[in-house]
């Protein structure tokens, strides 16, 4: 069950397709598999009879979102952001309360999983590739002003950004099983972790591209010597640095005008963001009022402050979401007010915590994978994505005991 979990939220992406391309009013497929994952850890409560410290602080962020909803009269939309916000940590909390040893039977499936569907992605390769138009044309899948010509691959998950997101995942978990838990690495793994790297750069994604170089970039590999240490790091940050600077001017030359300019959408949006949270501190404006899909029903901030179509975007225009929607870490915060100190005070227990049997490479995967969450979600809504759930799996089967009240030294006078 661990692992059809698995399965289904890696599909999640071309089930969304399929409900959009089909006309259906609502699509609960996150919901459902959300729901049987918190029965799954209630029973597990249940059967062990006690509960891992961290929840504790799931627990006060939720207790102060319902708080907040309260004070402002959010009831009964906001009541059910709160449901939607709260569905990462029930991946998070389930993985986390499982045995060692089921944690590291579940890690090894994982990555089994995670190897039939990179053959599925090529496969669809074979096809995509010459035909990419048309592919797009049958997924439903809007195309943009990106790529090669407008060529970049989508796969099943009829996005770009989804298809990055995957195989960022797989190179990061591909690293873990040959490193930290020492499998060993054999010629097809080797053409499996490169085939990997193509496809995430033929996705033309900007952001996943560039935490994969540098996950690369720092990773602890281990050398015989230090000059060859050296002189490997050295290979290793030229490569990297050159590869991303063409990759970026050749590919994203218009693209990076835009984004490093004023009218960039997304710095708007983080503008608008403050302003409205310094206007509602110290508060917030109250869960399920900005950058949700629940604050389109009730659109009192967007009206109040005059903030139409443009950044709303695709919802506004009767399309699935917006660039609002993609911006969740501004948003996000501007609802939370204070309380977005909770909510990093969780990830940074996380980072402060050992990882499970640790060592370096177990370590740097998980504080590198904490770090990327946290980044992606200034550009995408990761804590209520697939994506975000299959990361809070993965953290969680990462994750030994997590005190609250001790912290680790890093350094000592």
């Amino acid at each position: 069950m661990r692992s059809l979990i698995f399965v289904l939220l890696i599909i999640q992406p071309l089930v969304n397709k399929l409900t959009i391309k089909l006309g259906l009013p609502f699509d609960v497929y996150n919901e459902v598999i959300s729901l049987t994952v918190f029965a799954m850890y209630a029973l597990q409560v249940l059967r062990k009879r006690k509960i891992a410290s961290i929840s504790f602080l799931f627990f006060v962020l939720i207790i102060y979102m319902i708080f907040t909803d309260l004070i402002k009269n959010l009831f009964p939309l906001g009541f059910l952001q709160i449901a939607i916000y709260s569905q990462w940590f029930f991946y998070f909390l389930y993985y986390h309360s499982l045995s060692e040893q089921t944690k590291t039977q579940t890690l090894i499936e994982i990555k089994y999983v995670l190897d039939k569907f990179l053959i599925v992605i090529l496969l669809i390769c074979l096809i995509e590739i010459p035909f990419y138009n048309e592919f797009r044309d049958i997924m439903g899948v809007k195309s943009f002003d990106r790529g090669l010509n407008g060529f970049y691959l989508v796969s099943f998950f009829g996005s770009g950004a989804s298809l990055a997101n995957f195989m960022s995942f797989y190179i990061i978990i591909w690293f873990y099983t040959h490193y930290g838990l020492e499998d060993k690495i054999k010629r097809i793994d080797k053409i499996k972790l490169i085939l990997a790297f193509i496809l995430l750069v033929l996705s033309f994604s900007r952001k996943e591209v560039l935490f994969m170089f540098l996950f690369l970039l720092f990773f602890p590999f281990s050398y015989r010597s230090e000059l060859r240490k050296w002189l490997k790091k050295s290979i290793t940050f030229i490569g990297v640095i050159l590869g991303l600077v063409i990759y970026y001017l050749v590919f994203f030359s218009e693209a990076n005008q835009v984004a490093f300019g004023d009218r960039y959408i997304r710095w708007r949006i983080a503008s608008k963001s403050g302003e409205i949270l310094l206007d509602n501190l110290p508060w917030g404006t109250g869960v399920g009022t900005f950058g949700s899909r629940v604050s389109l029903m009730a659109p009192d901030i967007y009206e109040k402050y005059d903030i139409g179509p443009e950044m709303l975007g695709y919802e506004a225009l009767g399309q699935v979401r917006g660039p609002i929607y993609d911006a969740f870490l501004f948003t996000f915060t501007t609802e939370m007010g204070i309380g977005i100190l909770i909510f990093l005070f969780f990830f940074f227990k996380l980072f402060n915590t050992r990882a499970l049997n640790t060592n370096r490479t177990k370590e740097y995967v998980k504080n590198f994978l904490i770090l990327y969450l946290i980044g992606l979600s200034v550009f995408q809504p990761v804590l209520i994505s697939s994506f975000g759930y299959l990361c809070a799996i993965f953290i969680g089967l990462l994750m030994g005991r997590i005190p609250l009240a001790k912290f680790r030294v890093y350094a000592k006078a």
